[in-house]
């Protein structure tokens, strides 16, 4: 792979509370936790930091409270080679999400937006010189959809390859005619965007394109083979590195940021999508988003 390339990120930062639980609670039902541990996560930035650690030069377009989270989040990143200037701050709290794990490593989140939805597409626009020095705009979905389309919008007008993680899953989004190159979802946000199952989707790529919106679909599928889809290479299968889960909290933000700077860096699409599914997989291999992120020297070694 080559120098590293310039990434954008515009997304959501919170601190991540992770409670350890022998099972999911069901509703109604009370569990001791084992542990707890808070660290740094948010989609928006773990892609950064997961962009980052993997050999790009990362900017972060965001918002943070005034309080001690967001200061203490701004030098975190930082620390991580991620420029801030486009992180706003706020008079809201910094964005929290509260997680458990159980004893198979699945999870189940609950998300308080907080500073998150402080930022507005003015905001974007304020950062325009960002997106258009960079070869690839990472997205997901946990900022307002106004401000992911505001950024999609600018990053095609410069010709800025977007890739989007729609994630958490909206329905909105499907109806938002959102720009995008490189569209990646799980199995089932697929099936809902497709209208079909996957298995079914693929037999008309061309149609499963022009549903999706984009020009390569990129489809997810835990421990099973991601899935590609794209006009020039037909459908790709790519086998993920075999791992036992420790805790899955951020391996798709993983993925989703190592696969940004392969494919900004000029690498083939499977060869980017290998160079992914070793980040998503060792990302599973120890709890927290951020703190299991793995470095581009952890991800060569692996593959």
């Amino acid at each position: 792979m080559s120098a590293a390339p310039k990434i954008t990120v515009v997304g959501s930062l919170n601190v991540d509370h992770t409670l350890r639980v022998p099972r999911i609670p069901a509703p109604g039902e009370t569990l001791t936790s084992s542990s707890m541990l808070t660290c740094f996560g948010g989609k928006g930035a773990n892609q950064a930091v997961a962009a980052a650690r993997a050999g790009g030069r990362v900017s972060m377009i965001g918002c943070v409270g005034q309080d001690g989270f967001g200061t203490q989040y701004l030098e975190h990143l930082q620390n991580e080679n991620v420029d801030t200037t486009g992180v706003l701050r706020t008079e809201i709290p910094t964005g929290s999400a509260f997680i458990a794990v159980d004893d198979r490593g699945e999870n189940t989140i609950i998300v308080n937006p907080g500073a998150n939805h402080e930022i507005a597409p003015r905001d974007v626009d304020e950062q325009a010189a960002l997106i258009r020095e960079s070869k690839a705009l990472l997205l997901q979905l946990e900022c307002p959809l106004a401000v992911i389309k505001r950024a999609a919008e600018m990053a095609r007008e410069a010709s800025v390859r977007i890739v989007i993680n729609p994630s958490p899953w909206s329905a909105d989004f499907a109806e938002a005619a959102i720009p995008v190159d490189v569209l990646i979802v799980n199995e089932k946000e697929a099936a809902m965007l497709l209208g079909k199952p996957v298995k079914l989707a693929i037999q008309d790529i061309e149609g499963a394109l022009q549903s999706a919106g984009c020009g390569v679909l990129v489809i997810t599928r835990g421990a099973d083979s991601t899935l590609a889809l794209s006009l020039e290479h037909g459908v790709i299968e790519v086998a993920p590195p075999k791992v036992v889960p420790v805790d899955t909290v951020g391996a798709g933000d993983s993925f989703a940021g190592a696969l940004a700077v392969a494919l900004a860096e000029g690498v083939e699409l499977e060869q980017a999508l290998r160079f992914a599914n070793a980040a998503g997989a060792l990302a599973t291999q120890k709890a927290g988003a951020q703190p299991a992120i793995p470095t581009r020297q952890d991800i060569t070694a692996l593959l």
